[in-house]
């Protein structure tokens, strides 16, 4: 009998072993640390997201609460909120076109944990923003990557492409480069190297004219 109880012993004390070993190595998998410097790789700040997505509660246990600032910073006295001041997670009504589209549309920030531009969206959303570490962007703009007509257009009133912040053209240039997906095409080839841009014959449009029936287009970003 005494034999039953240490082997059963010996077999919950190696479990909880194991449980433990699994764990830890999820968390190192999860959240990379340098544990000779105490802290996280160098390019930590421009790649967390996907490891935050993946297993928050791992931020959690260094950084405290992930959703009130009052009980953020924990054990390692910094807090999330210092670089997401508006939280961590998207904010209420984020799903609002009014909120995440106007966001999208805005000029990149230089700081890589701001929400703003396509490319931070695509940071979690994909490439291609058809999945990424996160939902698929097509699962509701089903007619993406576009809203309907006229999005080539002119008019104040309705969604066009002319107010979308040029700081979003390497966005643009995936889909668009030398007037690929679009009806409207360069006028001529552009220097070797040349930057994308929405005027400058890399995309869609030639200096100020496109090449379907005259269409000016605004030089700059419309308020």
């Amino acid at each position: 009998m005494r034999n039953v109880k240490w082997m059963a012993g010996s077999c919950f004390a190696m479990a909880l072993a194991l449980l433990a070993w699994g764990c830890a190595g999820k968390a190192q998998k999860a959240v990379p640390f340098e544990e000779v410097k105490g802290q996280h790789p160098a390019n930590w700040v421009q790649v967390h997201y996907a490891s935050y997505i993946g297993t928050p509660e791992q931020c959690q246990t260094c950084h405290g609460s992930t959703t009130d600032p009052a009980l953020a910073g924990g054990i390692s006295k910094v807090s999330c909120f210092t670089c997401h001041t508006g939280g961590v997670n998207h904010p209420t009504g984020w799903a609002a076109p009014a909120q995440h589209g106007l966001a999208a549309k805005q000029a990149p920030s230089a700081n890589p944990i701001a929400m703003v531009g396509f490319s931070h969206c695509a940071k979690c959303h994909g490439a291609t923003y058809a999945g990424g570490i996160a939902n698929s962007c097509k699962a509701c703009h089903t007619k993406a990557p576009h809203p309907d007509k006229p999005w080539t257009g002119t008019t104040m009133t309705l969604t066009n492409h002319i107010f979308t912040d040029q700081a979003n053209v390497p966005e643009c240039f995936k889909c668009h480069a030398a007037g690929a997906n679009s009806t409207v095409h360069p006028l001529t080839t552009p220097p070797a190297g040349t930057a994308p841009g929405c005027l400058n014959d890399t995309m869609c449009h030639s200096t100020t004219i496109s090449s379907a029936a005259g269409i000016r287009i605004l030089p700059t970003t419309a308020p």
